[in-house]
């Protein structure tokens, strides 16, 4: 396995990880949301209006999202349909996180996985584009 494609792996499985656990705490599965940097910004950002796009918990839109880039990055050979694809996901990523950012900053509260999945899908971008 290369380097490129482990780092894939690892980001987007972390990142599938964090994004589950909001979810789970925003469908109130998980009574407390634990915030090792931020105390109650995780809770303040999951219960905020804009993370519930068309009524869907964020959480779990961005856990199908890396969930989503984990499977294909997982997969033995990589067509020229499933790069793109690839490519179109880590994209969206950085924009939904870009979009998440600016939506903290004017709550004033930041949640720890989602700062967390903001800096990785940077990262996680260029690693599927290096895949090809």
């Amino acid at each position: 396995m290369s380097v490129l494609r482990a780092i894939a792996i690892l980001l987007s499985a972390a990142s599938t990880g964090a994004m589950a656990y909001v979810g789970l705490y925003q469908s109130h599965i998980v009574d407390r949301l634990w915030c090792p940097l931020n105390g109650k910004g995780c809770e303040a950002v999951a219960d905020a209006s804009f993370a519930r796009p068309f009524g869907i918990p964020d959480g779990y839109i961005g856990a199908v999202l890396y969930a989503a880039i984990l499977i294909l990055s997982v997969m033995p050979s990589k067509p020229h349909w499933m790069w793109v694809t690839l490519l179109i996901l880590g994209t969206l990523a950085v924009a939904a996180n870009v979009i998440g950012v600016i939506d903290m900053t004017r709550l004033g509260a930041f949640c720890t996985y989602c700062l967390f999945t903001t800096v990785a899908s940077p990262l996680l971008l260029w690693a599927l584009w290096r895949l090809k």
